[in-house]
């Protein structure tokens, strides 16, 4: 009766551990499949793929316009690879600091933490095309 116990014990153990590694995979496939759900990186990758477009068709034209589609190109690749990069991040550390407060603990659900995430990500982009366009 003792083995049988014990043989049924590590079989237990055996289905939490595998119970576990299949909770991980699922959680790492959400993450991977809410990255391109994301709004804030769907129309970054929009805009790359239309400036990809442009640069395409100035490009041809070899004008003084290239160089400058091509170093803006170069600027947005960057500054979007930055943001996706920090992105998630940046809403872990918005959502632990909305924690803290016990004014803005009740506030603290995943859009709102996405939308102040968005908004401090753009923030200095549109700051600086304000301060360019004006």
């Amino acid at each position: 009766m003792n083995n049988i116990v014990t043989e049924q014990w590590i079989q237990v153990q055996h289905l939490e551990q595998a119970l576990h590694v299949t909770k991980m995979r699922t959680l790492k496939a959400q993450r991977l499949a809410s990255f391109t759900r994301c709004t804030f990186l769907r129309i970054t990758n929009t805009l790359l793929d239309d400036l990809r477009a442009l640069h395409s068709y100035v490009s041809r034209e070899r004008t003084s316009v290239s160089s400058l589609v091509s170093r803006a190109m170069d600027q947005f690749k960057r500054y979007s690879s930055m943001a996706k990069k920090y992105h998630h991040q940046l809403q872990g550390f918005i959502k632990s600091l909305m924690k803290r407060n016990e004014f803005t603990a009740s506030l603290a659900n995943d859009e709102l933490i996405f939308f102040l995430a968005s908004a401090v990500i753009i923030f200095p982009a549109i700051s600086v095309w304000v301060l360019l366009s004006s």
